[in-house]
C-alpha cells in the first residue's frame, strides 16, 4: 500500500493554478521531499492532501483512505508540521502539547515526555519565551506525540 497516492490532483484558486494534474505515489516507509520554487504548489499539495483545502478535481488517498470521505480518520493517523507554527500566547509547552493531544482525543503524555526529553525541551516554559528553534521543537512534539502512521513535515 502507498502512504500517499494522487491521480490528476488539481487545485485552482479562481483562475490561478495551485497544482495541476499531479500524479504521485509515495510508498509506506519512504521519505519523500518536495523541492521547488515559491509558487510551485508544494504547500497547496500538502494542504489539499490533508483536506485543509478542497481540491478542484482529481483523486487522492492517504494510507489507502480517500482524502475527502475519510478526512477525520486520516488526520488521526497523520502528524503534520507546518512551516509556520503559531501558539496561543501565555500557554506553557505542556498546555500546548495537552491541547494537541486532546484535539486527537488521545492520551499522549508518555510519548510527549519522551520526546521532550530527547529534544531537551522544558514543558514548564511558556511558548512566548522560547527561541524559534525551541518553538519548532514544540511543533515537532505536537506532530509526533500521537505516534502517527505518516508524518508530513
Amino acid at each position: 500500500m502507498n502512504a500517499i497516492e494522487t491521480k490528476e490532483l488539481t487545485k485552482y484558486y479562481g483562475k490561478s493554478r495551485g497544482i495541476l494534474d499531479l500524479n504521485l505515489k509515495v510508498a509506506q516507509g519512504d521519505f519523500y521531499g518536495f523541492i521547488g520554487p515559491n509558487g510551485a504548489g508544494k504547500s497547496t499539495t500538502i494542504r489539499t492532501l490533508l483536506g485543509l483545502i478542497h481540491k478542484s478535481s482529481g483523486h487522492a488517498q492517504i494510507l489507502g483512505m480517500d482524502m475527502e470521505k475519510d478526512k477525520n480518520k486520516i488526520l488521526s493517523e497523520v502528524g503534520y508540521l507546518p512551516s509556520e507554527a503559531i501558539f496561543y500566547s501565555g500557554m506553557r509547552v505542556r498546555e500546548v502539547l495537552r491541547l494537541s493531544a486532546d484535539l486527537r482525543r488521545k492520551d499522549c503524555r508518555a510519548q510527549a515526555r519522551e520526546l521532550c526529553d530527547r529534544l531537551q525541551l522544558d514543558p514548564a516554559r511558556k511558548v512566548d519565551e522560547l527561541s524559534f528553534g525551541n518553538r519548532k521543537k514544540v511543533s515537532i512534539v505536537c506532530a509526533l506525540q500521537h505516534t502517527p502512521e505518516l508524518c508530513i513535515l
